[in-house]
């Protein structure tokens, strides 16, 4: 019986595998697509999907119960494309062959070759012969011969992968990097693919063996196993090694344990674990070893004896439900050289709250604790707080329903505690106001912001001298007006606006100075914070006594993305404020200093800020802050700039200069060389505070990053040492992550 070209409907989908499932897409596509071609009853009446099968030729032998398909055979199912010679399949003995020029094409993109399929025992077990597989990614499969033994196992005999691209001039080249293995088995229950005798080769020459390698057939998010190591050095611990294992020990439970293992220090074991409930989740994560560290006994750095060191960091998260939920953070340390020493977080003061948040349309409400460590090895370690609570709502209403404006209420508490000195103080605190914008039909642009703020404060632990009760009503009103002037050119827009702003507020006098500063002592006038009612942060001071603020800001703008743009802008004060504001904050004289800010982008070459103060008076230098990236040709220069004077009264009473830069430059597509370094100009402290030079290399399957970093610090801060990275990223397999 012979037929021409037909189509059959009532065939059901086969799974789409993944990349580890090579052998298997093979051995099973085709003989359900030639079942299917033959006895479409085979198939799910509940998915109809049909095939469309070409063909030359298509011969059924009645007596030997033998179809066959040849001279350019071609199944079409759904997405999926079966191509091959002749495909042979008995009807008796359920044995499938498909032979010459095997093809198939999957949704994904991926193209596999064999010479032949073969599958047999009711589609349970199968055969292929030299395989070879081009996936959608670029990566590559080759395999002498694969079996599939029942539902459960795809083995693959004498395979070999990449992700490296062929050479053009030579496909047969060895390429950059390949794994070779006598067996690799997938199993499809514990989604596993397992390497027995593997060989990992460079440029064709073996560099690393293994007896045994197991990794996750990428058809699950997660899986038990061994984690990537990574390898560092450090003047102070020697080389290191760290690796760790993984625990996939419940879908909403997982834990990871290993350790770092360094030549000339104790190892330091780590660990995580992950638990996730239905409304919560929790997550701990911690390191202990038992070591020595620097420290200053009298101004003199000396070595301590040996001491159990650790941190233990955590987050956790309950939805209460749809409005209210509560968590907590823990950041602690044992010492304050170890975290800087370890690398496990640059922070200088850590963190631990406990907390609840209620959210309800434009509303907020929250209640938190806090606790602070402070691991700044300098004299600037201050004393901090225990914050036990702190209580805040918000409420907003509707725009513009209240008078064609918006009124806000905002209401707050807190009890802080100082653990050495014993100090107490307590605070209750409303904000009732009213906003409006306006544009007139002139292009003006006003907005209104109507303020009255209570205060209440209890102290405990203070002199005698001073009064343990504070109160303090604050009301303010605030205007403010721009008026942006724009030109059209042809290819460009100008715009020029003047902005003014009119601060009324009474003088408090010395009341409000008689107030312990807790949370207003970072003060100081830019460009930010230039026209707000109340330039203090927190609340333990109030800019009070009436001001005029002015300034103007003009720029062009093209449409292709370029700017420039120059902003200046400076306050006055209607009458003295008794010594309110610190010196060097830029608001200590009746006219305050001149802060202003010029801002270039030129894309893709220059994106510049730069931000300047200064004196109102003689015009002296106060701050200059610059951020800039010039990219031209193969060259990217990042550069950081800050100049600020002393800042009196603070813990800041020197001069600060620090120039931090980095370069880059292209050599070649594939090759960059990168350095950088920070200097401290400070008369004090100037010189060199770190250096570093590095070399990367980006291929299409493999990546390489090489830095050598030297840090010149004080040696108990744990930074100082000599350190060298080199971080191998292989394409599928190992992801790096650039650390610049």
């Amino acid at each position: 019986m012979f037929f021409d070209k037909f189509k059959i409907n009532g065939f059901s989908r086969t799974r789409t595998l993944s990349a580890g499932l090579l052998a298997t897409t093979l051995l099973v596509s085709a003989p359900y697509l030639a079942k299917a071609a033959v006895d479409p009853a085979i198939a799910p009446q509940e998915e109809k999907i049909p095939v469309d099968m070409n063909a030359g030729t298509l011969i059924y032998d009645e007596k030997k119960q033998l179809v066959t398909a040849s001279e350019d055979v071609e199944f079409i199912y759904g997405d999926r494309i079966l191509r091959a010679q002749t495909v042979t399949y008995d009807l008796e003995t359920e044995i499938v062959e498909a032979v010459g020029e095997v093809v198939i094409l999957e949704p994904n993109g991926d193209v596999h070759f064999a010479e032949s399929i073969e599958l047999s025992r009711d589609l349970g077990d199968g055969f292929v012969k030299k395989l070879r597989s081009v996936l959608s990614d670029g990566s590559r499969v080759k395999a002498s011969e694969g079996q599939r033994i029942g539902a459960r196992e795809t083995i693959m005999r004498k395979a070999v992968y990449t992700a490296c691209e062929p050479c053009k001039k030579n496909p047969e080249k060895a390429p950059v990097w390949q794994i070779k293995a006598r067996e690799v088995v997938h199993d499809n229950v514990d989604k596993s693919i397992v390497y027995d005798d593997a060989t990992f080769e460079v440029y064709g020459t073996p560099v690393l063996y293994t007896p045994y390698f197991r990794h996750s057939d990428g058809t699950v998010d997660r899986q038990s196993g061994w984690l990537a190591p990574s390898l560092s050095f450090s003047s102070e611990q020697g080389f290191g090694v760290e690796n760790s294992y993984y625990f996939d020990i419940a879908p909403d439970l997982d834990a990871t344990l290993g350790a770092r293992v360094f030549a000339q220090q104790n190892p330091l074991l780590l660990g995580e674990v992950r638990k996730r409930f239905d409304k919560a989740a929790v997550e701990f994560q911690g390191g202990i070893t038992y070591a020595e560290r620097d420290d200053s006994v009298g101004g003199v750095t000396v070595r301590t004896d040996k001491e159990v060191r650790g941190h233990l960091f955590g987050e956790g998260l309950l939805e209460i439900n749809e409005k209210w939920r509560t968590g907590f953070d823990v950041e602690t340390v044992t010492d304050d050289q170890y975290a800087r020493e370890y690398d496990i977080t640059s922070d200088d003061v850590l963190e631990n709250q406990l907390y609840a948040e209620r959210f309800s349309g434009r509303d907020y409400a929250a209640i938190r604790s806090f606790y602070y460590q402070d691991v700044r090895v300098s004299e600037r370690q201050r004393d901090q707080p225990l914050i036990l609570p702190e209580i805040e709502a918000s409420f907003y209403g509707e725009p513009n329903q209240f008078f064609g404006g918006q009124w806000q209420a905002n209401f707050s508490g807190l009890g802080l505690n100082r653990l050495e000195n014993g100090q107490e103080t307590y605070r209750l605190s409303s904000d009732l106001g009213w906003y409006k914008r306006a544009v007139m039909p002139i292009g003006l642009v006003n907005t209104v912001d109507l303020n009255a703020r209570t205060d209440v404060f209890y102290f405990d632990g203070r002199s005698a001298d001073l009064d343990d009760n504070q109160a303090r009503f604050f009301p303010t009103a605030h205007f403010e007006s721009r008026y942006p002037l724009a030109r059209q050119f042809e290819k460009s827009q100008m715009v020029i606006e003047p902005k003014v702003s009119l601060t009324l507020a009474p003088n408090l006098g010395d009341d409000s100075v008689d107030i312990p500063n807790e949370d207003s002592q970072d003060v100081q006038i830019d460009t930010v914070n230039l026209y707000n009612a109340n330039r203090f942060p927190g609340y333990d001071r109030v800019e009070d006594i009436s001001r005029f603020t002015y300034g103007v800001r003009t720029g062009i703008y093209d449409f292709k993305n370029n700017e420039a743009e120059i902003f200046l802008g400076q306050s006055l004060r209607l009458e003295e404020d008794g010594g309110l504001f610190s010196e060097g904050s830029g608001l200590e004289d009746n006219v305050s200093d001149i802060v202003g800010e010029v801002k270039a982008k030129f894309t893709p070459y220059v994106d510049l800020n730069y931000r300047f103060q200064f004196d109102g008076k003689d015009f002296s230098s106060k701050r200059h802050e610059v951020s800039s990236i010039f990219k031209g040709g193969p060259i990217t220069l990042n550069t950081n700039y800050l100049y600020a004077s002393a800042f009196n009264t603070t813990d800041i009473p020197d001069d600060r200069e620090q120039v931090n830069s980095t370069l880059k430059l292209q050599l070649t597509p594939q090759w960059a060389a990168r350095t950088g370094a920070v200097y401290d100009f400070s008369s004090r402290n100037e010189g060199l505070r770190r250096a570093q030079i590095g070399l990367d290399y980006t291929g299409q399957c493999v990546d390489v990053q090489t830095i050598m970093q030297r840090n010149f610090t004080q040696e108990r801060t744990g930074e100082n040492s000599t350190e060298f990275f080199v971080r191998l990223g292989l394409k599928n397999i190992i992801d790096i992550q650039d650390q610049q």
